[in-house]
């Protein structure tokens, strides 16, 4: 169809133009190009939607259900509801009493009025304040998951009980972090440096330095491959992806996405990401977790 080669690591030698689409809750006529670079409209946005807006949907149940999550993680509540949380509901003027109607008539409406919304403030802020907690001992059962620091995921865990969450309600959020950590997680860029990886790398393939391609094979399709033995936190069946397969400090939410190429050797990758750190004034390896689609 086309007169296409492709470079020597197999690089398409074409020119490609990339269009990235808004998430449904932001506006939908605003598409942009984001590659190549000299001629993009707008910088690419990764992941879409945003961890923030992830985040924001999961923790406040999609904003009460009266409002959308944006991209910088905060509720824009729908016509006729307020609050961080859209669980606000605004008070409609009331209609103007009938002329004929008198004064005790219009005097036993409004005190109703009072007094309903007077206990209407009474259970929201009840409500706000267990629904606070709850949240907070959810972002803590998130960060014990994260860490792998089972005492202070069974201390959360009794927490959630006294606020009246069931074992079942409980161990369905635990899996629930788990599956959206292990699909947002990032490989630490330090690791990518470590001796460790470059010593796997080696002994794996029995190569000094081996493509991406031919660790793939060792790492993953011969037998007794990494993960092959291990529980996919994200569907619950046997076999996970390598970066399930690490310690905590080298998987952490992705901070940085690669785009790259498994014909690529391993020093080169290596060497390439260490140059790329020495301009990140500030900036640490450990800091720096990659989504990468060979470990991801």
């Amino acid at each position: 169809y086309a007169d296409i080669s492709f470079g020597r690591e197999g690089t398409p030698a074409i020119r490609t133009a990339i269009m990235q689409v808004p998430a449904a809750s932001d506006n939908a006529t605003a598409r942009h190009f984001v590659h190549p670079v000299q001629e993009a409209t707008a910088r690419v946005v990764f992941p879409m939607p945003t961890w923030a807006q992830q985040r924001c949907r999961l923790a406040t149940h999609g904003c009460s259900g009266h409002g959308e999550c944006t991209a910088s993680g905060t509720c824009l509540c729908h016509e006729g509801w307020s609050g961080t949380l859209c669980a606000q509901m605004l008070q409609k003027t009331p209609p103007e009493a009938d002329e004929d109607s008198g004064l005790l008539a219009l005097a036993s409406v409004l005190a109703s009025m009072i007094a309903s919304s007077m206990l209407l403030l009474a259970m929201w802020r009840i409500c706000s304040c267990r629904y606070r907690l709850e949240r907070s001992l959810f972002q803590r059962l998130s960060r014990a998951v994260a860490q792998e620091d089972h005492r202070k995921i069974a201390s959360t865990r009794h927490q959630l009980a006294l606020c009246c969450w069931n074992p079942r309600k409980i161990d369905d959020a635990v899996r629930s972090i788990r599956r959206r950590q292990s699909e947002e997680s990032g490989i630490s860029l330090a690791y990518l440096l470590s001796k460790e990886f470059l010593e796997l790398a080696q002994r794996r393939t029995g190569s000094e330095d081996p493509t991406f391609y031919e660790l793939a094979d060792a790492f993953f399709l011969r037998e007794q491959g990494i993960g092959a033995c291990g529980v996919c936190p994200r569907d619950g069946k046997l076999g996970c992806s390598f970066v399930d397969t690490l310690p905590p400090k080298y998987r952490q939410e992705a901070t940085h996405f690669l785009s790259w190429l498994w014909g690529y050797t391993v020093s080169t990758v290596r060497d390439t990401l260490r140059a790329w750190l020495d301009t990140q004034e500030g900036t640490r390896a450990e800091d720096v977790f990659l989504f990468m689609c060979f470990f991801v």
